[in-house]
């Protein structure tokens, strides 16, 4: 149950903070197309872990309602 409260403070967060992230390499992307942010490996990642992270916390949502 620890695990569980922990993971729905930090989600929202860390959500927020990849969120802002990801937003900031696009308008740069937008701006000079040749840094290629998002044509890069680490932002990939970057997507892939925040949709893994999203999946999560709409996971501890439902539950959250459950109960």
């Amino acid at each position: 149950m620890k695990l569980l409260r922990l993971l729905e403070r930090l989600l929202p967060h860390l959500l927020l903070i990849l969120s802002l992230m990801l937003l900031t390499f696009f308008f740069i992307d937008l701006v000079n197309e040749s840094m290629a942010f998002l044509n890069n490996r680490i932002t990939k990642i970057l997507c892939a872990v925040h949709a893994l992270l999203s999946a999560v916390f709409c996971v501890l949502a439902v539950v959250k309602d459950k109960k």
